[in-house]
């Protein structure tokens, strides 16, 4: 879903978090992060849409839920994340070319 030279930069609470460059690091990072946890949903929202020819910008609204041992106790990691991004058309396909990662809070609970 991103281009082979995307950029993914991370913002946590408003703070600069990491940065990303490139299809391999970034499919790395997101893979190694999320093997943490037995169980990964991403709850899609509110979405708006700027085309302009083969460019595209969004913003995103999203909740992602991960549940994972901490431990040795399940726990939920609730966040509400902001992406905005940039898209670009290539051989019939939209791909992200940048993206802002704003997570704007975090909520962890133990799961019974």
């Amino acid at each position: 879903m991103f281009t082979e030279n995307a950029v993914v930069e991370s913002r946590v609470e408003g703070q600069p978090g990491g940065v990303l460059t490139g299809r391999k690091q970034i499919g790395d990072a997101f893979g190694g992060f999320l093997g943490n946890f037995e169980t990964v949903y991403h709850l899609n929202g509110q979405q708006t849409l700027h085309l302009q020819g083969d460019q595209a910008r969004a913003t995103s609204y999203c909740l992602v839920i991960l549940v994972g041992l901490q431990e040795g106790k399940k726990v939920k990691t609730t966040m509400a994340v902001i992406y905005n991004d940039e898209f670009v058309k290539k051989q019939g396909h939209w791909l992200i070319s940048k993206r802002l990662s704003n997570f704007v809070w975090r909520e962890q609970t133990p799961v019974q």
